[in-house]
């Protein structure tokens, strides 16, 4: 039986295909895109020929690095735990055949955060409770807020290459305390470790300054003497609690569930604040709403309730009220905590 000229030209490609050797052009950090790793961290190899009929494995040094994606021309790996700072030889191998050796640079820290279309730059990704910062929900000075990255070292207890961060804790923590700054003010970090869940990810929870540039401040994390590329956040607002006084009124009962209350700002310094500002409740008492809230001005980055309200007069003479109107389904005895935002 005669095979077609055609069908025999294409089983030959098939068959040099699969023999072609793999090459590695480039190692680089999966969150930043840049040359810059460390041991444990998630890492993109970028080349040619990457891929085959059987699984296409990774070694750095002899130490496997987990695979999880693969493609012709790029693979993401997660650089082994137990592989040694320095320079370290990497081979791909793909159908039996292994590419030549590619030089890998391993730091003890590689720090880079995740930004919002992947790419390593740009608006970073950072969460106020479950909502993601952005230019149409900014975060403000004071919020309390969530970001993710890579590099931040080993953690105490230290987890194996492959594992992926138990969820429920316990806490996988950062053995190294990294530093954060966002428009160049410090932020203060309760929380650096790996991200329950999650493959190789590091968490960081923080507190921005009160009085954060308002724009898109660059923001920076360093750990161990190396500092991250910056991305940047959006922010509106700044808290202000620092310069004023606040004084909650009496709370009125004025009819059925509804209960009322006036809360009085006081500018304390001799700088003038904007005239438009809101009030902010945190911890608002579970069985209780804020039914007369909102606003254009400085709303909550996480959800919370708030109230516009406006300033009147300059420097410490300069004040403003904001009425407040809730609804409590039990006792009446409302609690909460009030920040000042100000853009």
């Amino acid at each position: 039986m005669k095979i077609p000229v055609r069908s025999l030209l294409v089983a030959l490609v098939a068959t040099v295909s699969a023999l072609a050797q793999p090459t590695v052009a480039g190692v680089d950090n999966a969150f930043s895109f840049q040359p810059h790793l460390s041991p444990g961290v998630l890492a993109t190899v970028f080349g040619a020929n990457l891929s085959g009929t059987s699984p296409t494995t990774v070694t750095l040094d002899g130490l496997d690095c987990p695979v999880t994606f693969t493609s012709a021309t790029q693979l993401n790996i997660q650089v082994p735990w137990e592989a040694p700072v320095g320079t370290g030889n990497l081979f791909v191998t793909v159908d039996g055949s292994s590419s030549t050796a590619f030089a890998v640079n391993l730091a003890t820290y590689s720090p880079a955060l995740v930004s919002v279309n992947g790419s390593g730059s740009g608006t970073g990704e950072f969460f106020s409770g479950a909502n993601l910062i952005s230019t149409s929900n900014p975060a403000n000075g004071g919020d309390i807020l969530t970001t993710y990255g890579a590099g931040l070292g080993a953690t105490n207890p230290a987890i194996a290459t492959g594992l992926t961060t138990p969820d429920p804790p316990p806490y996988y923590v950062t053995v190294a305390a990294p530093t954060m700054t966002a428009g160049g003010k410090a932020a203060t970090i309760s929380f650096s470790g790996l991200a329950p869940g999650a493959l190789a990810t590091d968490q960081i929870n923080f507190t921005l300054p009160d009085l954060v540039s308002t724009g898109n401040p660059a923001v920076v994390v360093t750990v161990g003497g190396v500092s991250s590329p910056s991305v940047t956040m959006p922010v509106g607002c700044r808290e202000v609690n620092s310069l004023v006084t606040v004084s909650k009124g009496k709370i009125q009962h004025p009819s059925g569930d509804r209960y009322t209350q006036v809360v009085e700002i006081k500018n304390k310094t001799s700088t003038s604040l904007p005239a438009n500002a809101s009030v902010v409740l945190t911890s608002l008492t579970s069985s209780a709403a804020l039914i007369n809230g909102g606003g254009t001005t400085c709303p909550s980055s996480d959800g919370s309730p708030f109230k516009s309200f406006t300033l009147t007069g300059s420097g410490t003479s300069q004040s403003g009220s904001a009425d407040l109107a809730f609804t409590d389904s039990t006792t009446g005895t409302i609690t909460y905590s009030v920040r000042v935002l100000v853009p």
